[in-house]
């Protein structure tokens, strides 16, 4: 099969789970919907093979006409040994070698554990770290302080970071102090996280919309104050929105449309069983692509159908979203989103309700954040994230 007949033609950003196991293992993670569970440092732990999944990556490279952005994720891959990633870079080093090819690399990791190897190591290769922070808590499972200290080391050592801020009550009080540092350490975006409905996080319902709604404000709010050097460019995306289609008063489209996420066109994610998904948050859901073994080849026809799931229309939204409120900041649904529960669907459109109230209620406010944003963008085009959770300058 050739590059321009593959589904991976477009590829540019595969996120591989080198490991089933997690040290911190939180309740409202998404993650064991990949079959991802609890396990001590030091426990057993299933972890891929390095040089199978160099294999792996080269055939996507190959596959793709794009220069690829390669995630390791997990569970944890700070447990990974760090001979695993040796191994791993060398083989790709040697696989690239004289080639025009271009891999980039990015890790997702709670940042518990960094090792001084780690740093070094990481940092000649250029890895990029996506950082999952819930702020600093005082549960004592979470690790906060030591988390909080090794973003600090990351930094201090020239290393990019970006944040997954994970969106539950008590990290949502905390966002103000964790924007403060992100803001301190230089770190130029994050992104407020849902909590997922998938896995062990079915807690979105627990989240109070008015909560939700409260720290996106203050997010945007806080992006004007630092001169938008740190900021969340979803929750910035909205005050454009509410700008053009409210204030403005700009035609927009009062039709609700799937979001373009391009999973399984632009991104892919290869479980640890060696199964390829379009994306990791609803395996169950779309099934597998393909098997990793099987490429370059394999039954496409599945990967077709596969993809097709992540952009199709969903009834649900196609009937509720006309009237929300909400439409003119939001207008986007992802079609696999869970609709059964409806507290999960319920809770999050109602914190979006509430936000375009706020907005409301603020009006001049509103506009004059979303005003000095433009004028940022019109200043610095370029600045912007690549992806969430991968490189960004």
């Amino acid at each position: 099969m050739t590059p321009s007949l593959s589904p991976f033609a477009g590829l540019t950003n595969v996120t591989f789970q080198l490991i089933t196991t997690c040290n911190l293992s939180c309740d409202y993670c998404f993650q064991d919907a990949c079959n991802v569970s609890s396990s001590p440092q030091g426990g057993q732990q299933r972890i891929v093979n390095p040089l199978d999944t160099a294999g792996i990556l080269m055939n996507l490279v190959r596959l793709s006409r794009e220069d690829l952005i390669m995630v390791f994720s997990g569970g944890e891959p700070m447990l990974v040994p760090v001979d695993w990633y040796e191994t791993f870079f060398r083989e790709m080093d040697r696989c690239l070698e004289g080639s025009d090819r271009k891999v980039e690399y990015s890790v997702q990791t709670n940042i518990s554990i960094l090792k001084p190897e780690i740093i070094d190591l990481f940092r000649k290769h250029e890895v990029h770290f996506s950082v999952h922070y819930d702020g600093e808590l005082d549960d004592p499972k979470l690790l906060s302080k030591k988390r909080k200290e090794n973003i600090i080391a990351l930094r201090e050592n020239g290393l990019a970071v970006t944040v997954l801020v994970v969106g539950t009550v008590e990290s949502l009080k905390a966002l103000p102090a964790s924007i403060e540092f992100f803001n301190s350490q230089g770190i130029r975006f994050y992104r407020v996280n849902y909590v997922s409905s998938q896995g062990r996080g079915g807690r979105v319902s627990l989240i109070p919309p008015e909560l939700r709604a409260e720290a996106e404000f203050e997010a945007a709010f806080l992006a004007s104050q630092f001169d938008f050097n740190t900021r969340d460019n979803v929750v910035m995306n909205k005050f454009l929105h509410y700008y053009n289609n409210v204030i403005c008063g700009s035609p927009y489209s009062t039709a609700p449309r799937p979001q373009d996420c391009m999973a399984g066109v632009r991104s892919a994610y290869v479980a640890a069983d060696g199964l390829i998904y379009p994306c990791s948050f609803f395996p169950g859901i779309t099934g597998p692509m393909v098997r990793a073994k099987d490429l370059p080849s394999g039954n496409m026809e599945e990967a077709a159908a596969a993809v097709a799931m992540c952009k199709r229309s969903n009834a649900y939204y196609d009937e509720r979203c006309p009237s929300c409120q909400a439409l003119p900041i939001c207008g986007e649904y992802c079609p696999l989103s869970p609709v059964t529960d409806t507290n999960f669907m319920e809770s999050f459109c109602s914190a979006q309700v509430t936000l375009r109230r706020m907005m409301d209620r603020n009006r001049d406010l509103s506009e004059l954040v979303a005003g000095r944003f433009i004028e940022h963008k019109r200043s610095y085009p370029g600045d912007v994230p690549r992806s969430c959770g991968t490189r960004t300058t």
